[in-house]
């Protein structure tokens, strides 16, 4: 399995990725994992679907806003006081932001959109960082977006303030390896792209609703963008993510992993 008894962290428990992200990783065998989020009811609930897999995986929920730092230390705190260790932290907590143009941009959102995604998530990169170096290694993988790689722009404007933060986080997974590898500490990003799970089947529901179109129409226009002829499901893509925090990525680092059924490669 590709996380036989680990000890993995995952931001951003929810509907879509962050529970596939917790269900995935205990089906990899993890033996530990931390459930953290803003709302204890999403904690509740991943918990319950955990517990129903009937695996040998022990959960701790613990309530974080990654905007504050005191409450990451809390949570490697508890991480560490309940399993010793952590080799794993898997970033996938985010704030998107609004759909609209730069041009007429709401820029108070935009820094709440960067204080999430990038600022958050330093904060629980930077809380994990001296457990990992003093047991000689861990892994790091930060979620991140197609948008980075490829402009998304709907009837309403684009992702730009959530696509801006994202890309401040590409660059600073650069960093992180350089500095970080020479103690064993792996960091690494996968770039989403179209997700089938609860948030987009939402976008879909609100999108055809809109426009008088049928859903399948939509579905059907994404998927020809894709070279795999369909919108590959979060449950595909937490996996993808969860293999560079596993000993198969062991050489990997200051990696970008696009998770997009092909829609978009890099030259």
């Amino acid at each position: 399995m590709l996380l036989q008894d680990k000890v993995i962290i995952v931001s951003g428990i929810g509907p879509g990725l962050g529970i596939k992200l917790a269900l995935s990783a205990a089906q990899e065998g993890a033996r530990g994992i931390v459930l953290a989020a803003r709302s204890v009811g999403k904690l509740d609930d991943a918990e319950t679907q955990i517990q129903a897999l009937g695996l040998d995986c022990q959960t701790l929920k613990v309530p974080t806003d990654i905007c504050d730092r005191d409450q990451c230390e809390q949570l490697v705190q508890r991480t560490l006081d309940t399993f010793g260790r952590i080799d794993a932290l898997i970033n996938s907590a985010y704030y998107h932001g609004n759909f609209e143009p730069i041009e007429h941009a709401d820029l108070d959102v935009w820094r709440q959109v960067m204080e999430t995604n990038l600022i958050g998530t330093m904060h629980m990169t930077q809380s994990v960082i001296p457990a990992m170096k003093n047991q000689d290694g861990g892994a790091i993988v930060m979620i991140n977006t197609q948008a980075t790689r490829k402009p998304v722009v709907i009837d309403t404007g684009g992702e730009s303030g959530y696509a801006a933060s994202k890309g401040a986080l590409a660059t600073a997974v650069k960093y992180l390896a350089k500095e970080l590898g020479a103690f064993g500490i792996r960091v690494n990003s996968a770039h989403m792209g179209w997700m089938w799970g609860e948030p987009v089947k939402a976008y879909i529901q609100h999108a055809a609703a809109e426009h008088g179109v049928p859903e399948q129409q939509l579905i059907d226009q994404i998927a020809a963008n894709i070279p795999l002829g369909r919108i590959c499901t979060d449950d595909d893509c937490a996996k993808a993510a969860l293999f560079l925090a596993s000993d198969y990525a062991a050489a990997v680092t200051g990696a970008s992993l696009d998770v997009n059924g092909g829609e978009y490669m890099p030259v």
